[in-house]
């Protein structure tokens, strides 16, 4: 069959696969990759500058939000007064 590769495994986790090349997946083919000093540096700075964005500011916003009691509190309404007996919520 045209455009379809052997079977092969995936020398990090041993699947079987029908992939270009000898991994099964990116994460695999990473997995020996080392990471130096300068790239994590590099990582960093765009990490910090993309945190300094008015979208990172709003998500950051819309997953941290504390609500208050008074956001979701709904008043209490008023009972008119109850036969003897019912002054708990159990004997209802």
């Amino acid at each position: 069959m045209p455009g379809v590769y052997k079977l092969k495994n995936c020398p990090e986790c041993n699947k079987e696969h029908r992939k270009k090349g000898p991994y099964c997946s990116q994460a695999c083919s990473n997995s020996h990759r080392e990471v130096s000093d300068k790239v994590r540096e590099n990582m960093r700075k765009v990490s910090e500058d993309y945190h300094k964005t008015p979208e990172a500011i709003a998500a950051k916003k819309m997953i941290n939000t504390s609500y208050t009691t008074d956001d979701y509190a709904v008043a209490l309404p008023e009972f008119p007064d109850l036969p003897e007996g019912y002054d708990k919520a159990e004997d209802w």
